[in-house]
């Protein structure tokens, strides 16, 4: 017989319902029925459960907060291999705190994040973070080992192609990038070449073609980040080693 509410979950388009059926009855107590008709208005599973996985860990959530969605797992595990063990870190839109949560899990990293939203910072420390509410790298100061961050980068007129119940819920400032995406982006290079240890990595999450076109002035050993299916998530760059003084 068909589970009634993994039915309930496929007729109304979500795309794991037994997944989620599970999670929703696991984070019930006593008021199911509650939780799943927020989760029928669209409202973002993790602000319902209040956790979510992400690179084998699980990451506490609140509502408002931005939830980290499966494709920045591959750009958290290349800043990952990036992060020498014991090194420093920044991770800039920090939302939650997942990226900089898994460089201290697997690298045992001192993270410094920063988010404009109070919601995320809060959210970030009490995953362990060490979150500031700050526009990007006002109040911080290097040198880092790595400089990682899923700045907002959907161009402003895309905005409108998004899921329907994006907006519903979440804010346009977690997703808008300026006229072509990269606003926060250039931004983020700008400010990581002048934290950035010579030889440190600076890595970002972008979108589409992005990381073929945003200039990278100041760094070298530039790679696009892809997912396990091939698909474009991001980017890593290597910050210029000075050249030696000339005697």
């Amino acid at each position: 017989m068909t589970d009634e509410l993994v039915a309930l979950l496929m007729r109304n388009g979500f795309v794991a319902p037994e997944e989620e059926a599970a999670e929703l009855r696991a984070a019930s107590r006593g008021n199911l029925d509650e939780l799943v008709a927020r989760r029928l208005t669209g409202e973002p599973l993790a602000w319902i459960t209040g956790s979510v996985e992400f690179c084998g860990r699980t990451l506490r959530i609140a509502p408002g907060v931005y939830v980290p969605r499966w494709h920045t797992e591959s750009v958290a595990w290349r800043a990952v291999e990036r992060m020498p063990r014991g090194g420093r870190g920044l991770d800039l839109c920090t939302g939650s705190g997942a990226i900089a949560a898994v460089l201290m899990a697997e690298r045992d990293a001192r993270m410094v994040a920063t988010d404009l939203d109070p919601k995320c910072v809060a959210c970030a420390r009490v995953n362990g973070v060490d979150a500031h509410v700050a526009d990007l790298f006002e109040g911080v100061e290097g040198p880092f080992d790595v400089v990682t961050a899923v700045v907002p980068y959907v161009p402003t007129a895309d905005l409108p192609l998004l899921q329907r119940d994006t907006f519903t819920f979440e804010t346009p400032l977690a997703y808008d990038g300026g006229a072509d995406g990269l606003d926060l982006a250039r931004r983020a290079v700008e400010g990581a070449r002048r934290v950035l240890r010579p030889g440190g990595a600076l890595v970002l999450e972008l979108g589409g073609r992005q990381p073929e076109t945003l200039a990278l002035d100041g760094f070298t050993d530039i790679r696009t980040i892809r997912d396990e299916e091939g698909d474009p998530r991001g980017l890593e760059a290597t910050a210029s080693t000075p050249s030696p003084t000339r005697q």
